[in-house]
């Protein structure tokens, strides 16, 4: 039997798989990966504002944003630039779309890894290395706006062809993860597809627009964050 490779295109789609990838490009993902890459032990991942605030203690750094700023009364925001020196040890991480969606990868795949372009490469091998022979393999897409979003479905599209290269004839595409490599393959580099996006008009004017190339960075990162432990509205995140 051959292993199945699959993408949640947008958040209203199911992913129930063996190993599943959240992909929140611009940014929440990539901010995650440096964060751990930097120095965090652990990224608490929450969906609500007033979570992250009942998680505040010493060590503790409250990062993220909503719709694209600062949360007020928050450390740090969601730029990946504001994560190279750790500030504590722990980083209590709350998006518009990003941890919202690791929260719902962990309710529906046994192994849940977290990143983006920066860390493109060691998430396939990290995910192909946890996959069963005839498991299935998945990409969720968190979504902009309740939507599908260009800049995570070009990632999504990015991941699987590089495990669909290395799996060959031992795997399957789904229709949704062949839209995905087609969309990868639609634009000759990362930083085309990312300035393409909604996303990335969702930072016109908020100061963060520098933000895109970092997120278009790729294979900088060598970590591979994985949910070690889920909670009702809880997910801990280690490299």
């Amino acid at each position: 039997m051959a292993a199945t490779l699959h993408a949640a295109l947008g958040p209203v789609d199911a992913a129930p798989a063996d190993v599943a990838i959240v992909v929140d490009c611009i940014r929440a993902t990539t901010t995650l990966s440096h964060a751990l890459a930097a120095g965090y032990r652990e990224v608490v991942c929450v969906g609500e504002i007033e979570d992250a605030h009942a998680e505040r203690a010493d060590g503790v750094v409250l990062g993220g944003e909503r719709h694209g700023v600062l949360i007020e009364g928050f450390d740090l925001g969601n730029s990946p630039a504001e994560y190279a020196t750790p500030r504590g040890e722990v980083l209590v991480l709350t998006t518009t779309n990003g941890t919202r969606a690791i929260l719902q990868s962990a309710a529906e795949a046994r192994t849940v890894l977290v990143g983006a372009l920066v860390n493109a490469q060691a998430l396939v091998d990290r995910a192909l290395a946890a996959l069963p022979v005839d498991g299935t393999l998945a990409v969720r897409c968190a979504g902009v706006r309740g939507d599908v979003a260009l800049d995570d479905v070009y990632v999504a599209g990015v991941l699987l062809a590089r495990a669909a290269e290395r799996l060959g004839d031992d795997a399957f595409a789904t229709d949704a993860a062949r839209v995905a490599m087609a969309t990868a393959r639609a634009y000759p580099d990362a930083q085309a597809a990312l300035d393409d996006s909604q996303s990335r008009r969702d930072l016109d004017g908020t100061g963060h627009e520098a933000d895109v190339a970092r997120c278009a960075a790729l294979d900088i990162l060598s970590v591979a964050p994985c949910v070690a432990s889920a909670g009702p509205g809880r997910v801990v995140v280690t490299a």
